[in-house]
């Protein structure tokens, strides 16, 4: 059967050009700031780079709506943050930091090599976590809170386990042991937090 080939009308391109043109101007430059949010808004590790591409293509698709005159970076971090929300929402997962000075982040960016670098670390992941959630985390062993919030800060398993060893809370640099401290504390944190990042 012979397929029709749809040509876009001379409106679909003119609209794709602009957005294309808005996004280049508006979005790329602040990639990193895009990213470094989705590290501190999602919460699982391994949710961060869907959310990022998924974020990236929003942002595409919804740039028109743009408001040149408002501050491009609280933009970015509004639509971010309320993207990702809704992300962590429908896969059940457990919202994270309510308050981040978004300009601060932003300078302290650098090239898209340190897109994995950590926005958050255990001398500050107070001020990023409401009282509920503090709470939780409040509870749960030392060990296991460390591997948490170590993989919330935006570290890779090998990493987490090097930092924990030199902590010396790991004995032995096992790959296995981490991983079970970090299944063990989120079991955890879902029994005492709700999806909202609300006290159960």
């Amino acid at each position: 059967m012979e397929q029709k080939i749809q040509f876009l009308s001379e409106e679909e391109l003119r609209d794709i050009e602009l957005r294309t043109e808005l996004f280049n101007r508006y979005i790329l430059p602040n990639r990193n700031l895009v990213y470094r949010l989705c590290i501190r808004y999602t919460f699982l590790q391994e949710d961060i780079a869907d959310n990022y591409s998924e974020v990236l293509v929003n942002f595409f698709r919804y740039i028109t709506t743009y408001d040149p005159q408002r501050s491009i970076l609280n933009w970015i971090h509004i639509v971010t943050k309320r993207f990702v929300a809704e992300q962590n929402r429908r896969h059940g997962r457990m919202p994270v930091a309510e308050h981040v000075d978004v300009r601060s982040l932003s300078s302290s960016l650098s090239d898209e090599d340190e897109t994995q670098g950590n926005a958050m670390g255990m001398d500050n992941y107070r001020e990023h976590y409401n009282d509920d959630i503090l709470a939780a985390l409040d509870s749960l062993k030392p060990i296991y809170r460390e591997a948490l919030l170590l993989q919330q800060a935006g570290y890779k398993l090998e990493e987490i386990v090097e930092i924990s060893h030199r902590n010396g809370n790991l004995k032995s640099r096992s790959l296995d042991t981490m991983k079970s401290r970090i299944f063990l504390a989120k079991q955890q944190m879902r029994k005492l937090i709700t999806p909202d990042g609300e006290k159960r």
